[in-house]
């Protein structure tokens, strides 16, 4: 059923808030001398692991396009849906932390068949519990998934919660953005990038492409580069190309923008009153310059844009927003992900069901953390049987993240992994990560 008590309210609600690897072969162990030398950049085909004597990545051309469309041909419309969930599972059925794989995620991953997987501080303890525990992910799945987190750097980073892990304390995005150096930009994501691949992840949830353009905005701050477009820009497109450099996916957050916020969409709506012409100039600039430099995936905020459409609704809703702006405008054929719809911002005026509805219908490819997996899987299942969804919109979402998969070699398992044991918290990375506070520091 839908909220209607509570869609009501968020148009009151509308009425009162109008205010970063071991960069060659392998780091080396802990107590090498420390290093500020910059890596080169390298192309991702380097540094995956040919097939069949070929030169890395698969062709993007026919061979490819043909091989996915039979893959999703030969799928049930049961396993499609399940492409398009991006779950997670940070505490087991006792509440504790999830660390290992026990029966309920077996049972989720048998029943779902997610496409993607996100892992947080609850399910990270150790090097070798983390690279166990997203082993028998994969190998729990029929096809391969993203495995990802949220590891920007400062503030936001879920591997340095895990003591054991001993991995890299890099600088939040604004203190990079300081420098007034892209570069650090570039090695501070090829850092993090080799940190987590070696742990098994192909994906973050990063690279943050806000602005922090209101000094007020307590959700984004300083998990951005920056208070102008400009130098936003210049170093979000610098990130991307390190996470690519380093066999990461990395995702563009939060479109279409969410520096200029007081609100917070983790504990309600949040309302950017800009229009078109603002958002062309400002926020947009840092994802168009992301896409640009090779971005495939971008997560949609929860936002409220009450300019751009008579009946507002958070962004990751909004056909205007999704396919109008980001699709067409912009013209990203890339993996679109929602930001976790467990979040306030949606979860406390949209049911589960509605929400996965709205989504899809509004051009998202994958349906990040719903409050309840069955209803929106159910959902999505009941409205294409029903007629309001086509199995052809599905095929496209479908078709996007096998090929994505597919460029990163996740399909196949073909990428070589640095020795996590050498590679996290190495000496190159740690010296990065003083030179980058220290280049900040004198500007």
């Amino acid at each position: 059923m839908k909220k209607n008590n509570q869609n009501n309210n968020l148009f009151v609600i509308l009425s009162l808030i109008l205010v970063t690897s071991c960069l060659a072969a392998s780091c080396g162990m802990h107590n090498q001398p420390s290093t500020t030398t910059i890596p080169p950049k390298t192309p991702l085909e380097a540094t995956v692991l040919p097939e069949n004597g070929g030169t890395g990545l698969i062709s993007t051309e026919e061979p490819m396009d043909k091989r996915l469309k039979e893959m999703i041909g030969d799928m049930p419309l049961e396993e499609k849906v399940g492409q398009m969930l991006f779950l997670a599972y940070r505490k087991n059925s006792a509440g504790e932390k999830a660390l290992e794989m026990d029966e309920t995620l077996k049972e989720i991953l048998s029943k779902y068949k997610p496409g993607g997987f996100a892992l947080f501080a609850e399910n990270l303890e150790s090097i070798e519990q983390t690279v166990t525990l997203i082993g028998a992910l994969q190998a729990g799945s029929k096809i391969p998934m993203f495995i990802s987190v949220d590891e920007e750097g400062g503030i936001v980073s879920r591997l340095n919660k895990a003591a054991q892990l001993h991995s890299t304390i890099m600088p939040e995005p604004y203190t990079i953005g300081l420098t007034k150096r892209p570069e650090y930009a570039y090695a501070a994501a090829r850092a993090i990038a080799s940190e987590i691949l070696s742990l098994g992840f192909n994906m973050d949830f990063a690279p943050v492409a806000d602005i922090f353009s209101n000094s007020e905005n307590k959700v984004i701050g300083k998990r951005a580069y920056g208070t102008e477009p400009e130098l936003v820009s210049r170093m979000v497109g610098e990130a991307v190309t390190g996470f690519i450099d380093g066999q990461v996916i990395p995702v563009l957050k939060h479109f279409p923008g969410h520096g200029d916020t007081l609100e917070d969409t983790h504990t309600g709506a949040a309302l950017v009153m800009h229009d078109m012409d603002r958002l062309s100039s400002f926020e947009l600039l840092p994802f168009q310059e992301g896409i640009a430099t090779g971005a495939d995936a971008v997560m949609i905020a929860h936002i409220l844009l009450p300019n751009l459409m008579d009946n507002p609704v958070p962004a990751t809703l909004s056909k205007e927003v999704v396919t109008g702006i980001l699709r067409e405008k912009l013209k990203f054929d890339g993996v679109v992900i929602t930001d976790a719809m467990e979040m306030s911002a949606v979860s406390a005026y949209y049911d589960d069901d509605e929400a996965a509805v709205m989504s899809i219908l509004a051009g998202v490819d994958m349906i990040l953390m719903p409050q309840s997996t069955e209803k929106a899987y159910n959902a999505i299942l009941s409205a294409v049987k029903d007629g309001l969804i086509t199995e052809e919109r599905i095929n496209e979402s479908v078709y996007r993240i096998l090929r994505l998969k597919e460029k990163y070699g996740i399909l196949d398992n073909r990428i070589v992994r640095p020795d996590p044991e050498q590679t996290l918290g190495c000496a190159e990375h740690q010296a990065l990560a003083d030179a980058i506070k220290e280049a900040a520091e004198q500007n």
